[in-house]
């Protein structure tokens, strides 16, 4: 059974989302604070974490570095702030996705399982992707530059291994949604632009200094590795 922590200081909101899920067949935990929420979190080791950022004791924002340095686990924001930066800056520190309160509980829902969609293992064995120091696993998802792991999230994840599969391909932003997202996607696609810019980001900081995603002026963006 899957597990989602949910974490808000409105309890209000909080026993909502718990009645919803649970008709959904999630098991739900909940916590009121941040402090409280890193304790249920080592204590349950949930799939998913819904995190508020405006909390008392500990926010969200420190809640979600502390999780993302101990676990792979599905990080999803949530904030009464609706500026391009605070979607950013989520994303930055490692969550999967942003919500803008107030929202709909289906809206929410959808997100939810858009999310955890994308962690389903296959059956069949995957193949892993090899580019000058660049190694992408996809059986345990997980990406090494020059034999050193890096953390990725999720979505950057499946955007890099996207890319690795078909290298020189010019991929759109919308193609890019549809393969990764699917009719799921909520929000702008310059988001998608976020993400890229993020992945790219760790690539060169872990070594590689030439990415090969680039972007194509215009149409939007490409893997293209040496010849």
């Amino acid at each position: 059974m899957i597990r989602i922590l949910i974490v808000d200081d409105d309890a209000d909101l909080v026993e909502g989302l718990r009645w919803y899920l649970e008709a959904e067949g999630y098991q739900v935990f909940t916590a009121c604070d941040g402090e409280a929420c890193l304790e249920v979190f080592r204590r349950e080791q949930p799939h998913m974490v819904v995190l508020d950022i405006m909390m008392p004791k500990l926010d969200g924002v420190k809640a979600c570095e502390t999780i993302r340095a101990e676990s792979d686990a599905f990080i999803m924001m949530l904030s009464a702030k609706d500026g391009e930066i605070d979607k950013v800056r989520a994303l930055n520190l490692g969550a999967d996705d942003y919500v803008t309160k107030p929202f709909h509980v289906s809206e929410l829902l959808a997100r939810i399982k858009a999310v955890l969609r994308r962690s389903r293992p296959t059956e069949q064995a995957s193949p892993t992707y090899k580019w000058n120091g660049i190694e992408v696993s996809q059986d345990e998802r997980s990406v090494k530059v020059n034999g050193t792991k890096i953390e990725l999230t999720t979505i950057e994840f499946d955007l890099l291994s996207t890319f690795m599969r078909r290298p020189r391909f010019v991929f759109s932003r919308e193609r890019l949604i549809e393969i990764i997202w699917g009719d799921d996607f909520y929000g702008e696609e310059r988001l998608v632009d976020n993400h890229i810019y993020h992945l790219r980001d760790k690539l060169i900081k872990a070594g590689i200094a030439d990415c090969p995603i680039v972007t194509i002026r215009g149409v939007g963006y490409a893997f293209r590795p040496e010849d």
